[in-house]
């Protein structure tokens, strides 16, 4: 967790964490580094003293991981530990060069695409104001030709805002535009932001599987 909570780029509707507190497009500093990595040590300790296995280092954050300027050295560091790392991140900033340069050392890279379309893209996701949506897509698009690593997406489904046949069927396209070894999706399940989220019914939810498939 390399960022303080609720620091993010965007404020979505379903988000677990809660309502986006601090909105910003600002890069910094928040953690020193070496302090991340000597708890990461102290935690793979207690976790190999217990015989658990170890698939990935995962930033997953209370925020944007990508605001954290010190994420390329925070990422090279864990490697340096012998277990792969991976990334959660919106993506919201991968048309600034030195995000994508920071994410091109992770192993392992999860990018959100909930739409594709600029009035959806702002209902469901609530960016910052000065965030372009076309920006945001190309920056994604550009990561995924670069990137060495494993690349995923994952799309949150969410009733009656970007769940019907048209629009998930533009977030496919442009999600097989970037040839991702996996296309996930998911719906609410734990409490989110705002209370009238709600997750789309079950034959919708395959229909978007088939249009994914497809």
């Amino acid at each position: 967790n390399n960022i303080p909570v609720k620091v993010c780029t965007y404020s979505c509707l379903y988000c677990q964490v809660g309502p986006t507190t601090v909105m910003t497009l600002d890069r910094r500093a928040f953690y020193e580094p070496d302090e991340i990595f000597r708890n990461v040590q102290d935690r793979i300790a207690m976790i190999k003293e217990a015989a658990e296995p170890i698939d990935y280092l995962a930033f997953v954050p209370d925020g944007e991981p990508t605001l954290d300027i010190s994420l390329g050295r925070e990422l090279t560091m864990m490697k340096s530990l012998g277990i792969p790392v991976g990334v959660i991140t919106n993506g919201s900033l991968l048309w600034r060069d030195d995000v994508q340069e920071a994410l091109a050392g992770a192993n392992w890279v999860s990018l959100k695409i909930d739409a594709v379309e600029e009035s959806i893209w702002r209902r469901i996701d609530r960016p910052h104001k000065r965030l372009k949506l076309s920006s945001v897509l190309s920056g994604m698009g550009k990561f995924a030709g670069t990137f060495a690593g494993k690349l995923v997406t994952e799309t949150m489904l969410v009733k009656d805002i970007n769940d019907d046949e048209a629009c998930l069927a533009d977030i496919a396209q442009f999600i097989r535009t970037l040839k991702p070894a996996t296309a996930y999706l998911s719906i609410p399940t734990r409490p989110p932001a705002l209370r009238r989220v709600r997750a789309p019914r079950e034959e919708t939810v395959n229909r978007a599987y088939r249009i994914f498939a497809d």
